[in-house]
């Protein structure tokens, strides 16, 4: 087994969060998917060096108690979908074996 894929190139965890967004997006609201996506996108860019601790003050500044209990959620789920993704790709027979491919069969099956 070759060394493991980064978050940014697994294909079942870009799956995932795009759910994870438009579920966000649905429940909690336009206003609650864009603040969280600011915050995910300057953790990111701190990450990489592109940016300093400061550029996700504004992001967490901005969120009443109720989005913050939210974002906090959202970020949880999406580490869960993470972890159960990376668990999946360590046994996975198929390298194109994917969450959305089988998701797919599911459909195509009834």
């Amino acid at each position: 087994m070759g060394p493991p894929i980064q978050i940014s190139q697994n294909p079942d965890i870009r799956y995932l969060g795009r759910i994870l967004g438009d579920v966000i997006r649905t429940y909690g609201g336009d206003k609650l998917f864009r603040q969280t996506e600011y915050i995910r996108s300057s953790s990111v860019d701190r990450h990489r060096g592109i940016a300093g601790a400061e550029a996700i003050d504004p992001g967490l500044d901005a969120l009443s108690l109720d989005d913050t209990i939210a974002f906090v959620r959202g970020f949880m789920l999406f580490s869960m979908l993470a972890n159960l993704a990376e668990d999946r790709q360590g046994v996975a027979a198929e390298p194109e074996a994917t969450v959305a491919a089988a998701i797919e069969k599911l459909r195509a099956d009834g």
